[in-house]
């Protein structure tokens, strides 16, 4: 009894995962990668039990939201982001 498995789809040579308007952080070093500290403040919001999001920073000046329970802060620089977690009891 043969059991028929499909094989696993490989990408061609020379396809990007990252084709269109994303960066590829990956080439940057660790500390200098674009959007490095707005994951690492996202995840303090969330051990914090808020969340944070973000404009997109390719249609131009980027602002922040927190939000909790249906509320929502606007704060409109990663600056004021951080001041508002600390706020909230959390670090960075």
């Amino acid at each position: 009894m043969a059991i028929n498995t499909p094989q696993k789809e490989m990408p061609t040579v020379g396809s990007n995962p990252t084709a269109g308007e994303a960066i590829n952080d990956l080439d940057y070093p660790t500390g200098q990668r674009p959007s490095k500290a707005f994951e690492t403040l996202r995840a303090a919001f969330a051990l914090r039990g808020h969340t944070l999001r973000r404009t997109d920073p390719a249609t131009g000046p980027v602002s922040y939201w927190a939000s909790r329970w249906g509320l929502a802060k606007h704060l409109p620089d990663i600056d004021a982001a951080q001041r508002f977690l600390e706020q909230i009891g959390g670090r960075r």
